[in-house]
């Protein structure tokens, strides 16, 4: 597609061409859909097949989904386990306006509606604008451990969340809900094989721990482990393993009723990948490395949560969530990707050199709240919510190069303390408004010492930097809905995000941009929600404008192995767009699920960066999804997901290929036992999952390096529930 300026925006040739473009990649599926849409019921008397309903958990105030008021996307375990969607990875294609950026051996850096970060290599800070949670645990930057299995929910909630949440929330959240702990026996086993050797396991089971009274204390446990090589061949090495995944995670629930008021629920966590990361060639050979040096993609996550609920306070609750995670990770790669000048071709490089960089993160946080309950307004208030919330986060990196003797440390440190509310108003029986604001004060500091080379990579020199930042933020939204009738829900909401400032650590060059000021962010969104056909269909439209005041954005200088990588200010940038999603519940037979984004998102010229569409956001995204079920235990499905080509980096003009694949499953259910036959990119499509431009063989010119997406894959799963 055509580069196009902003003040085109989204014209009537613009969006006719994008839609074209979806039409014609979903052709397969459509037609399929339509041999069953004529056995659509039509006469109210017929039976009519509702879809079930969600509740979003991770905004402030709980919600159903059909009555959201934000743009959200959720999943559930039956969505997730008929397509054998494993990991967090399998669900991103299917995300409309959600995007990842390789060179980590799981997604770990996502970006929402545009916005967030594509790497963290030495000298890159912690801080992020998207968040990731497992349950009440903060894991953002650490997705590698996104593992799918016994979670209840997936939910997605684009826009900025500084309201609910605070800093590294201002693109979005996400969270994997699991499931909770039961008063009755109940779990799951899994197995599955397939290509690429890839081997998964799976036990999750729960019930009470008390016999005579089985609320009192319940528990779920839950391990997984997952193996496979990894879709690489090292021909230096002459091993197909060295970019291999090996996954372990688990996890331990436990609620205890204490009384009829008080409950508590408690989590342990642990997640252990010793995964490769060897996956790139100067001669963008695909799937063939020719690297001495293969690098590894390593995290140790221990994690607990501590959540309580007290109930009998005259019309309020109180509640209070403690939080820990410490994770140790290692991350190294070979930076010239060959053997050396002394090879052979094609395994020859221009230099010789390797990085390895270890981080070990701790992070806690405390919230307490009190709400009122529904029966119990304050005054004006129909239903009201204040809290306080701290967290601080430690992070200590050391990398080290296998040239010149060049090392680098740095210790990052920050502390949040805010103080938030939010509050509802009955205007009639149809209209309510909420208002909901946070206040936060957050300080950082980083010291980074070590020895580089000079710019002309000769000399060792040592550098030391100690900066530090401290400021007050404040966010929120005031939203606006309304009740059409009983099928249809419309809103409108005005936010302020905010993404904090903080300082960079650049360790070979000199550079007076260390320091960089917070983005605040501004969104207008205006949404509609609608139920047809006596329920079986779900549909939700979304249309938002986002403006970005000193948006941040992630720069990079240096060549082969050295670089500096740093955070900078631009002047603005506007992103805005439109995401749907619709279900229809066809018959008791057939489902079909659809969703789409549409993303305008430009930015002004900022130091040496022209003006011109952000990095990470696709014009448009999309996946349409039909499934069948049949009374006699067989199914079926099959998602077609796509995007548009974008800009890989904000710093170069390389664009990621636009890609249209096809994932599909069929299987067969009987009593508890599920077999399921699944594969991923059916057709074999080949496009990027990342792109590099820079020198790595010191001839003084730029190149195009690209790592492919994961290639064509089949499987098998075997489930039993009880």
């Amino acid at each position: 597609m055509a580069h196009r300026s902003l003040a085109e925006g989204l014209d009537l040739n613009y969006t006719t061409e994008i839609l074209m473009k979806i039409v014609l990649s979903a052709t397969a599926l459509v037609s399929i859909a339509c041999s069953v849409l004529a056995n659509a019921p039509t006469d109210p008397s017929e039976s009519v097949h509702q879809l079930p309903e969600l509740v979003v958990t991770a905004s402030l105030w709980e919600s159903e989904l059909g009555r959201a008021t934000n743009s959200v996307t959720a999943f559930d375990e039956a969505q997730m386990s008929q397509s054998n969607n494993r990991h967090f990875q399998d669900l991103i294609d299917a995300i409309p306006n959600l995007t990842w950026t390789g060179g980590t051996s799981r997604p770990r850096y996502l970006q929402i509606r545009g916005i967030g970060e594509n790497s963290q290599f030495e000298g890159e800070t912690p801080d992020s604008s998207v968040r990731f949670l497992i349950d009440d645990l903060d894991l953002t930057g650490l997705g590698t451990i996104g593992n799918l299995f016994d979670i209840q929910q997936v939910e997605v909630l684009r826009g900025p969340q500084a309201g609910a949440v605070g800093v590294n929330a201002a693109g979005g959240l996400i969270k994997l809900v699991s499931n909770e702990p039961t008063p009755y026996w109940t779990g799951q086993a899994e197995a599955t094989v397939g290509q690429d050797n890839l081997l998964g396991g799976g036990l999750a089971f729960g019930g009470p721990l008390l016999k005579n009274d089985p609320e009192a204390l319940t528990f779920r446990f839950s391990t997984y482990q997952l193996n496979s090589n990894g879709f690489r061949t090292n021909a230096y090495l002459n091993r197909d393993d060295t970019n291999e995944r090996d996954e372990f995670n688990s996890r331990l629930k436990l609620r205890w009723q204490a009384s009829s008021d008080w409950a508590w629920d408690g989590t342990l966590f642990y997640a252990n990948a010793n995964n490769g990361y060897d996956e790139w060639s100067l001669g963008n050979t695909d799937f063939t490395i020719y690297s001495d040096e293969a690098g590894r993609d390593e995290q140790e996550s221990k994690a607990l949560s501590l959540r309580g609920a007290f109930t009998d306070l005259a019309g309020y609750r109180f509640a209070t969530v403690t939080t820990y995670t410490d994770t140790h990770s290692f991350y190294s790669y070979d930076g010239d990707w060959g053997a050396g000048s002394a090879a052979t071709p094609p395994s020859n490089s221009f230099y010789t050199d390797a990085l390895a960089l270890r981080r070990d993160r701790e992070v806690y946080s405390q919230e307490m709240r009190l709400d009122s309950e529904p029966s119990s307004p304050a005054g004006c208030m129909d239903r009201w919510t204040v809290g306080f919330y701290t967290q601080g986060l430690e992070e200590v990196g050391k990398a080290r190069w296998t040239t010149g003797g060049y090392r680098w440390n740095t210790d990052f440190n920050s502390k949040a303390y805010a103080l938030f509310g939010q509050i509802g108003k009955n205007l009639s029986t149809k209209d309510r408004l909420t208002l909901q604001l946070r206040g936060e004060y957050y300080e950082m500091k980083v010291q980074a010492d070590g020895l580089g080379p000079d710019d002309s990579f000769a000399p060792i020199v040592a550098f030391d930097y100690a900066l530090d930042n401290s400021e007050f933020l404040w966010g929120g939204t005031l939203t606006y809905e309304h009740d059409i009738d009983a099928t249809a829900l419309g809103f409108l909401s005005l936010s302020r995000g905010y993404k904090a400032g903080g300082a960079s650590t650049p360790n070979f060059t000199k550079n007076d941009q260390i320091k960089y000021d917070a983005e605040i962010l501004w969104t207008a969104e205006a949404g509609l929600r609608k139920r047809l056909l006596n329920g079986a269909l779900s549909t939700g439209l979304t249309a938002f404008y986002l403006y970005r005041d000193n948006p941040q954005f992630r720069d990079s200088k240096g060549a082969g192995s050295f670089f500096d990588y740093i955070t900078v200010n631009g002047k603005s940038a506007k992103h805005y767009g439109i995401e749907s999603d619709a279900s229809w519940v066809i018959d008791s037979n057939w489902k079909l699920s659809a969703n789409l984004g549409l993303m305008k998102a430009t930015r002004q010229a900022y130091a040496n960066n022209e003006s011109r569409e952000v990095a990470n956001a696709p014009s448009y995204t999309y996946s349409l999804r039909l499934d069948y079920m049949h009374g006699n235990g067989f199914f079926a499905n099959s998602t077609l997901a796509g995007s548009d080509a974008y800009y890989e980096s904000n710093s170069h003009d390389q664009k990621r290929s636009s890609y249209a694949i096809l994932n599909g499953a069929f299987g067969y259910r009987l009593n508890n036992w599920t077999l399921t036959v699944w594969g991923r990119n059916l057709l074999d499509k080949k496009f990027e999952k990342r792109i590099f431009y820079f020198d790595n063989t010191y001839d003084g010119n730029d190149s195009r390096y690209e790592n492919p997406a994961d290639p064509q894959q089949f499987g098998a799963t075997l489930n039993y529930k009880w």
